[in-house]
C-alpha cells in the first residue's frame, strides 16, 4: 500500500468512475486501474464493483476509504507543517465558521494574513454533521461553531472563543412581535440550523429550560442567507445570539422579540481534531481569533447588545 495507490482509490471512490479519477490524476485509465488492482492485492480484498451507476465501493472499500482520506490529509498537513516551519509560509488552511464568530473574524483574518500571507485560506459555512465529518477526516483544519454550555463528548478538542446570551428574532410587523414568553411562540414556524431531531439542538434546549415541549413546525436551514431572506418576508422565527444584529449581514426589517425571561447562553467554540495537532498555520489562525475577540471589531458583546443569527447547531 502506498500513497499513489490510496490517492487513486480515493478519487475513484469520490468520482464513482475510474476514467474521471484518471483525468483528475493526469494519468491514463489503465494506469489508474492498475493502481486500484495493486491496492486490492495489497489489502487482500475487493474494494470496488462496477454497476450500471458506475463504480461502487464494497464494504471493504467503504472501510478503507474513511482511513485513506485521513491518511492523505495527514500527509498533506505534515508536508505543509514542515514547509511552514522552514519558511513560515505556504500551504492551505480550510475553515468552517459559524456566523456568530463574525465579530472576531475580520480582525483575525487581517492579523493572520499579515503573519502568514502566502497561506491560501478557504472559508466554509458550518453545516453539521457534514462539517464535523470534514473536520474528522482532516479536510477542515478547524471549525468554529455555536453550541450550548456544558461538556460535549464528540472526540474533538475545543477552546471557548466567547459566550453569548441568546434571543428570538422576527421580522418587523410580525403578528407575534409583542410576545413575552416562549409559550406564546410555541405554535409559530421556526427556522433552525442543525438537526431538528438532535436532543441538544438550540431550539429544543431553549424550550426545555422553561419546561416547554419543543415546537413542531420547524424547518432545518443550514444557509444563513436563505434563513434571513425567509424570515424577512414571512412569519418564520429564528433563534439568535445577541451580538451582531447591527452587522451588515442582518436585514434591517428583523427585530429581537422582547421576551420577559432570559434564554440559555450559547458558547462559540473552536474545534480541532484531538488526535492531530494543528499545523502552524491553523494554530496561528486560532491565536488570531483568540486575540481578535477582545479587539474593537471583535469586542465581546454585552447582554444589552442586539442579536445575530447563529450559523450552526451543537453536536453532542
Amino acid at each position: 500500500m502506498n500513497l499513489r495507490q490510496l490517492r487513486a482509490f480515493v478519487l475513484i471512490a469520490e468520482h464513482r468512475s475510474i476514467r474521471a479519477a484518471a483525468r483528475a490524476l493526469f494519468v491514463t485509465q489503465p494506469a489508474a486501474t492498475r493502481s486500484l488492482r495493486d491496492l486490492e492485492q495489497s489489502v487482500g480484498a475487493e474494494l470496488v464493483r462496477r454497476s450500471a451507476r458506475g463504480v461502487e465501493l464494497t464494504t471493504y472499500g467503504e472501510a478503507l476509504y474513511k482511513r485513506a482520506v485521513i491518511i492523505l490529509q495527514e500527509t498533506r498537513r505534515a508536508q505543509e507543517e514542515i514547509g511552514q516551519m522552514l519558511d513560515g509560509e505556504g500551504g492551505t488552511l480550510n475553515l468552517a465558521i459559524s456566523s456568530s464568530a463574525l465579530t472576531a473574524l475580520p480582525a483575525a483574518l487581517m492579523a493572520f494574513r499579515a503573519r502568514m500571507p502566502r497561506v491560501a485560506v478557504s472559508f466554509n459555512e458550518v453545516a453539521p454533521p457534514y462539517s464535523h465529518e470534514q473536520l474528522e477526516s482532516g479536510r477542515y483544519d478547524l471549525l468554529v461553531q455555536t453550541e450550548y454550555d456544558g461538556d460535549i463528548e464528540d472526540g474533538f478538542a475545543r477552546r471557548t472563543l466567547f459566550t453569548l446570551p441568546m434571543a428570538i428574532g422576527a421580522r418587523a410587523g410580525h403578528p407575534l412581535r409583542h410576545a413575552r414568553s416562549l409559550a406564546d411562540l410555541h405554535g409559530a414556524l421556526w427556522l433552525l440550523p442543525g438537526n431538528i431531531q438532535a436532543p441538544s439542538n438550540l431550539l429544543r434546549l431553549a424550550f426545555d429550560a422553561h419546561g416547554l415541549p419543543p415546537p413542531r413546525d420547524v424547518i432545518p436551514c443550514q444557509s444563513i442567507a436563505i434563513a434571513l431572506a425567509i424570515m424577512a418576508e414571512s412569519d418564520a422565527l429564528g433563534i439568535f445570539v445577541r451580538a451582531l444584529f447591527d452587522h451588515q449581514l442582518m436585514p434591517r426589517p428583523l427585530r429581537m422579540m422582547p421576551l420577559s425571561h432570559e434564554l440559555p447562553a450559547a458558547r462559540v467554540s473552536i474545534l480541532t481534531r484531538a488526535d492531530s495537532p494543528p499545523t502552524p498555520a491553523a494554530q496561528c489562525f486560532i491565536d488570531c481569533l483568540m486575540a481578535a475577540r477582545s479587539s474593537p471589531a471583535g469586542k465581546r458583546p454585552k447582554a444589552a447588545d442586539r442579536p445575530v443569527i447563529i450559523g450552526a447547531g451543537p453536536r453532542r
